[in-house]
């Protein structure tokens, strides 16, 4: 992808396509992310408590399956969920992350993700990964990351993976 218009216009019309399933839809949204971010893996999890459940995983190297567990805490997507917002590191093992777990089971470099928030509520992530240190992300990728989480959050409802809550509910 180009730009970010491109970007963003390939992520409307993924929302928009009548012929896949949401579950199809989730997929190519995370290849479509992978190419965006110039990273290899991919996933969409719920979060429960103090665990990470791995619910999609789409990946160049090593497909995570399904149902495959981590403590939060284990994650990058723990310090997502606090910031409640998109976030990005380019060369985690130079940034404040440093020590973090994940980093010294994985060695993940790039790390962008955004929390997966159903009527308000935050339900999961869905983050891309790679090995190998990349630019700093741009203002404009952290924007795409906040749509393209919406976009996931919207199929997961439409899949029945998520119910449609109210702000003030919980999602179990």
């Amino acid at each position: 992808m180009e730009n970010s218009s491109e970007a963003a216009a390939v992520i409307q019309a993924m929302a928009e396509c009548r012929d896949l399933s949401p579950q199809e839809k989730i997929r190519h949204l995370l290849a479509s992310g992978n190419e965006l971010f110039k990273t290899s893996s991919a996933l969409v999890s719920r979060v429960q408590g103090s665990k990470y459940v791995v619910e999609y995983s789409v990946s160049q190297e090593a497909e995570v399956d399904p149902g495959t567990e981590f403590s939060l805490g284990d994650t990058y997507c723990v310090h997502t969920l606090q910031s409640e917002a998109p976030l990005a590191f380019h060369q985690a093992g130079s940034s404040e992350i440093a020590g973090h777990p994940c980093y010294d089971m994985f060695r993940l470099e790039t790390y962008i993700g955004a929390p997966v928030k159903i009527g308000g509520v935050a339900w999961g992530t869905v983050n891309f990964t790679a090995i190998e240190a990349r630019e700093p992300f741009e203002e404009t990728e952290l924007e795409l990351m906040a749509v393209l989480s919406d976009a996931v959050a919207s199929e997961l409802v439409a899949s029945g993976q998520a119910a449609s809550v109210h702000s003030g509910d919980k999602v179990t």
